[in-house]
């Protein structure tokens, strides 16, 4: 119990200079990363360089894909990362391993996620996928902001054979302490982000942006 209140104190510095609490305990996955490429949803395996759409699982209500939002008029760059319209996929987003010579995207390997979006010159480097901790609520958001040259800044896709689909998960400091990145409804802003959780992972698809 001491290690696990060191670790938890330890992320909400790593993340965000003073939060008060964190609100989610961590899951540990396998360090074996399996030989299977993660496929789309033609049964290709995904390529680095290659954009995809990152749909969820879920069906009318419960479907959409993520995208890039801007949810607080005080910031220069949009960089709230929510899951769109049902029926629709989102933004396309480019996966590049973590590992240079890669050919094809491994799960349970650290990836970098960048939304593959017009922006305006200033914002144009802002589209990384990052974690981000919101003092109000208590959550650490998924966000989007600069590359982030080490693994602190990459995240993980995981199988979830039981749903057909994949997980994507966040592993603080590059460790095998990891946490699942799931759906949660922010009534202050009207819009389901996407967000650290213990619990009900949002199990996505992958889909070939061809346009």
């Amino acid at each position: 119990m001491k290690t696990l209140a060191v670790l938890l104190f330890a992320l909400s510095l790593y993340l965000l200079p003073n939060p008060t609490h964190s609100t989610f305990n961590p899951i540990r996955l396998p360090t074996a990363a399996d030989d299977t490429p993660v496929l789309d949803t033609d049964g290709d395996a995904l390529r680095p360089g290659e954009t995809y759409f990152i749909t969820s699982t879920g069906r009318g209500a419960a479907s959409g894909g993520v995208q890039l939002a801007w949810l607080d008029s005080a910031t220069k760059c949009a960089s709230n990362v929510v899951i769109s319209r049902p029926l629709t996929d989102g933004d396309r987003i480019r996966i590049t391993p973590a590992e240079p010579n890669a050919t094809v995207v491994l799960p349970s390997t650290f990836q970098s996620f960048a939304f593959f979006v017009a922006t305006s010159r200033l914002c144009v480097s802002s589209v990384f996928w990052r974690i981000r901790y919101d003092q109000p609520s208590g959550q650490y958001f998924l966000s989007s902001g600069e590359f982030v040259s080490d693994i602190s800044g990459q995240f993980k896709i995981e199988v979830a054979p039981e749903l057909n689909a994949y997980k994507i998960t966040y592993c603080p400091f590059g460790g095998h302490i990891c946490y699942n990145v799931g759906r949660y409804f922010d009534e202050s802003a009207g819009a389901a982000r996407l967000a650290l959780t213990e619990d009900f992972p949002f199990t996505v698809v992958f889909k070939k942006a061809t346009f």
